[in-house]
């Protein structure tokens, strides 16, 4: 991989993640209570119950306590201006020292942390390259470092429906369900090729110019598989993926008259996949960010977690997403 000076990791670096953790957890600079967690997985039929991804619904009342949705687009209350010393993992990050790594004070599981921008940067712009660079560099060598059975993925709460909760440009990084249990649509979709072929009957899974959409799931989704050869990753390519990206999803949100620019992005090391947004919260109750529409639904109450499963995942994504695109034909004169 080029262009790496400033973004390379130590190799005690998930050690020392690990350490930080738990001292932060133990003098009570990180609120999280992991015994009161409860979650649930469920099914998530894809194409006519043929084949099937998973969702996990997760009860977690330490979410009571965190500020929601701050993002306002301004620099009030910010908890990223100065970081409590405790919660900070790296204090220079990037070939300009620009970024650092930081506790989230309030995680939704073990380890949860975030790569931020030292000056003030708005959470409703899109990510830069070198923001694109650091990201997956960061997940690629916890991917090294981990051990067997630990999923890792980055996401990017990004414009004022997508249930950012802090106006401070930030990105954050953690854990999945044991792979055992949970295989979210995006993998399911790669493993069997479910996507929508172009007019000649084709499909380039690897085309890092013409993002794939699933046809059955309710929501636009648009997703590109990175190259299997991490060698071959470099910025320019992490660039393309996410400019491609962000064409269809600004084609798709003007197609539905929404009048702002809301979408979450998601990055493992095998895929990006972003998901435009019409509201952040369904029915003014539930606050879905990028891991609800990834399949992971938080909920600070009793209540919420009996709605959620009531309604269904799908039905809930459907209403704070934009409705499928896959039969929208995109050209290089889309947005």
């Amino acid at each position: 991989m080029s262009s790496n000076n400033g973004y390379e990791l130590s190799d005690n670096f998930y050690n020392d993640l690990t350490t930080k953790y738990n001292e932060a957890l133990n003098s009570e600079h990180i609120l999280f209570n992991g015994d009161s967690v409860i979650n649930e997985i469920v099914e998530l039929p894809i194409d006519n119950n043929k084949h099937f991804a998973n969702a996990q619904l997760t009860l977690l009342t330490s979410l009571m306590h965190r500020p929601e949705n701050n993002n306002k687009g301004n620099n009030e209350n910010n908890p990223f201006e100065k970081p409590e010393p405790e919660l900070t993992i790296l204090d220079n990050f990037g070939s300009n020292k620009e970024l650092k790594l930081v506790f989230n004070k309030f995680p939704v599981n073990a380890k949860h942390f975030l790569l931020i921008t030292k000056k003030f940067s708005s959470q409703n712009l899109p990510l830069l390259p070198t923001e694109l660079l650091a990201t997956y560099n960061i997940l690629n060598k916890i991917n090294k470092l981990k051990p067997e059975g630990e999923e890792w993925f980055a996401f990017y709460n990004c414009g004022p429906e997508s249930g950012a909760s802090q106006a401070h440009k930030h990105i954050q990084f953690m854990t999945l369900p044991p792979k055992n249990k949970f295989k979210s649509y995006p993998e399911v979709c790669l493993e069997n090729k479910l996507f929508k072929k172009d007019n000649n009957n084709n499909l380039n899974i690897l085309d890092a110019t013409k993002p794939l959409q699933n046809q059955d799931l309710p929501f636009s989704q648009f997703l590109i598989k990175l190259p299997e050869n991490k060698e071959e990753l470099t910025e320019e390519i992490l660039t393309k993926s996410f400019t491609s990206l962000l064409q269809s999803t600004l084609t798709i949100l003007r197609n539905n008259s929404i009048n702002h620019i809301s979408y979450n992005f998601i990055m493992t090391t095998e895929f990006m996949l972003m998901i435009p947004r019409s509201k952040s919260k369904y029915q003014d109750k539930l606050g879905i960010n990028s891991c609800g529409v990834y399949g992971l639904l938080l909920c600070k109450n009793q209540e919420l977690f009996d709605m959620v499963k009531e309604v269904g995942v799908l039905n809930i994504l459907k209403e704070v997403c934009v409705p499928n695109s896959s039969d929208i034909t995109f050209d290089e004169y889309s947005y």
